[in-house]
């Protein structure tokens, strides 16, 4: 402390010395950083716009439905005898899959066979009554001619023919009555063998051997679940909704293109094959549909996909990389290099 208090001009001097150091390093220092910002360079890659024909596109999302779905109920009443077929199962047009208790259906089958040769024999036996009484009558009128019999006797003769061929018909009518009565039992038997309407998958089992099902449920079939449900997916279709300022733009046969979110990397080609000419009130969209054919059926009923539609093409325009250009809410500006 002496010391200080002795040599105050050369501590001075020590400090000025150690803050003229500090003061010139930070300023190198600074100095390197803002030489340093001022090189760097920035490297852009640049591209030369081409000009070529574009498609225009609408693009919609939409899910993939069957080209048909169908409940398959029983026209006839009983108990699921067998099932041939379960979920997942791929069927053929008119196979079997499901077959009904039909016993009771045999029988009434074979009573009914039984009714129609019973009406058919009555009706043998009143064909060969109506001879007889043909027969009577001729002879009556030959002998009325020599008068051996009274009149009363040939009006009696005409009046038994004339029951006779009534008797006839009748028994003609109820044989036919029996053959319809046979024809339905025949169809109700049929009936208890429930077929495919057409080739698909099995998507839906419902029911288990021995549930007991009804015709009268078929009457709400839009409604119930049925037995099983079959899905032909054979050929597929999705539904769009068209904004009312696109409608213009859409028209039967236009070509598409669909991504499943199943298989992202594969494009699959659809055609627009229906156009309801209507729009709804609500949404002021028009729905379109478009179908895609799917013989590896590969797409199922369900699934998300993205369509998109083309609808015509901007010829020789001029086309731009995504990254190079500048989008806002009010427009869309390309980057431009220029020259210094």
């Amino acid at each position: 402390m002496n010391s200080v208090r002795q040599h105050p001009i050369v501590t001075l001097g020590v400090i000025i010395f150690f803050a003229v150091t500090a003061l010139v390093v930070f300023r190198l220092s600074s100095g390197a950083k803002i030489d340093q910002k001022k090189s760097r360079v920035i490297t852009v890659g640049v591209v030369t716009p081409l000009k070529r024909d574009l498609d225009i596109r609408l693009a919609y999302t939409a899910d993939i439905t069957p080209n048909q779905v169908v409940n398959i109920f029983s026209r006839v009443d009983g108990y699921i005898a067998k099932l041939y077929v379960d979920k997942g199962d791929l069927v053929k047009a008119n196979q079997l899959i499901v077959e009904i208790d039909h016993q009771d259906y045999l029988h009434a089958v074979n009573q009914a066979k039984a009714n129609v040769a019973a009406a058919k024999a009555k009706v043998t036996q009143q064909e060969a009554s109506v001879r007889n009484a043909r027969l009577t009558l001729d002879r009556m009128q030959a002998l009325i001619k020599d008068q051996f019999i009274s009149q009363q006797d040939l009006d009696n003769a005409e009046v038994n023919l004339d029951a006779a061929v009534a008797a006839l018909e009748s028994l003609r009518a109820q044989v036919k009555q029996m053959e319809v009565a046979l024809a339905q039992a025949e169809t109700n038997l049929a009936y208890s063998y429930i077929r495919a309407p057409f080739a698909g998958y099995v998507a839906e089992r419902n029911l288990d051997l021995g549930a007991y099902v009804t015709g009268a449920a078929t009457a709400n079939s839009t409604t119930s679940r049925g037995i099983v449900s079959l899905h032909d997916v054979e050929t597929v279709r999705t539904l769009i909704e068209v904004v009312e300022k696109d409608v213009p733009l859409v028209q039967i046969g236009q070509k598409s293109e669909v991504r499943a979110e199943a298989y992202p990397d594969r494009v699959f080609e659809g055609t627009v094959t229906r156009v309801v000419q209507a729009l709804n009130r609500a949404t002021r969209t028009m729905t379109v549909e478009v179908d895609l054919p799917n013989k590896n059926r590969l797409l199922k009923g369900g699934m998300f996909a993205r369509v998109e539609v083309l609808v015509g093409k901007h010829h020789n325009a001029v086309h731009n990389p995504t990254d190079g250009i500048l989008r806002t809410e009010d427009a869309t500006h390309p980057y431009f290099v220029r020259d210094t």
